[in-house]
């Protein structure tokens, strides 16, 4: 099954900065990991639920340079991408996500 994938304002400024290889790259694993494979356990897809995020927000680490945050909307037949960031800098943002 497909599911259809939205980007926000962010996640696409994001991606435009990136250089062509790598933005295509991130883009092939987006569709793969989240557009073909939403819920199954590939073991190309490191995804993993924030636990304690509100609305429930997933992560998808992109060849371990990039962090993917998403929502599945619409009873699992959309796919938000929140935001797009560098692995290092996402690190220090899954609070934003997360309620303590």
């Amino acid at each position: 099954m497909r599911y259809q994938i939205g980007y926000t304002r962010s996640a696409v400024k994001y991606i435009q900065s990136l250089s062509s290889e790598e933005k295509k790259k991130l883009q092939k694993t987006i569709e793969y990991c989240l557009g073909e494979h939403l819920f199954d356990n590939d073991r190309r897809c490191n995804k993993k639920l924030l636990q304690g995020s509100y609305p429930k927000t997933f992560r998808l680490h992109v060849s371990m340079t990039h962090t993917v945050f998403y929502r599945v909307i619409d009873n699992g037949r959309f796919v938000e991408v929140a935001n797009v960031m560098g692995i290092n800098q996402a690190h220090s943002k899954y609070g934003l996500f997360c309620l303590f």
